[in-house]
């Protein structure tokens, strides 16, 4: 039964680190990314009717984001490699392994909230005539924690981003 179990865990942290490496070579929400934030932001704008400063704002809050997305992707992509030596060839070891799944957590926490504070900031810097649109197309797009996308999506309403960020 103890066997069993551990066999299972494994099983389950290597589907979670799998996901992990999906999201870290460009996936999101269970869906290919079609481009890079370029594309994204070409799209909103054009969605959106950005302005020139509105866009030239975007662009920075995009690339500040950046350097620190491909460092922590990077750590999480070795610790995914960790995970696969340390569970190769049917070797367990639980503490090694839960201190990695533990690393591995808190790297995806970090990554959520500054994926969250990119919506904010992002979304305040529409007007009011923008954010109502924007929430129109999070409406029509199923966008909320039950939608496409799952926690990746937000409720529309006036604190919620624009789509597709």
């Amino acid at each position: 039964m103890k066997k069993r179990i551990l066999v299972i865990a494994s099983i389950a942290v290597l589907t979670v680190a799998a996901t992990i490496l999906a999201l870290a070579q460009g996936h999101m929400g269970g869906e290919k990314m079609r481009g890079g934030p370029g594309d994204m932001l070409e799209h909103i704008s054009r969605e959106l009717n950005l302005t020139d400063a509105q866009k030239a704002q975007a662009k920075a809050i995009f690339d500040s984001q950046k350097a620190a997305g491909e460092e922590r992707h990077a750590k999480l992509e070795a610790i995914h490699n960790q995970l696969e030596e340390s569970t190769a060839k049917g070797q367990f070891d639980e503490t090694k392994v839960r201190e990695l799944a533990n690393q591995q957590a808190a790297l995806m926490a970090d990554e959520m909230v500054e994926h969250m504070r990119m919506h904010s900031q992002l979304y305040n810097l529409l007007t009011a005539e923008q954010k109502t649109k924007a929430d129109e197309m999070m409406k029509m797009h199923g966008g909320g924690p039950g939608g496409p996308g799952g926690p990746h999506h937000h409720r529309g309403g006036p604190d919620g981003p624009p789509p597709g960020f």
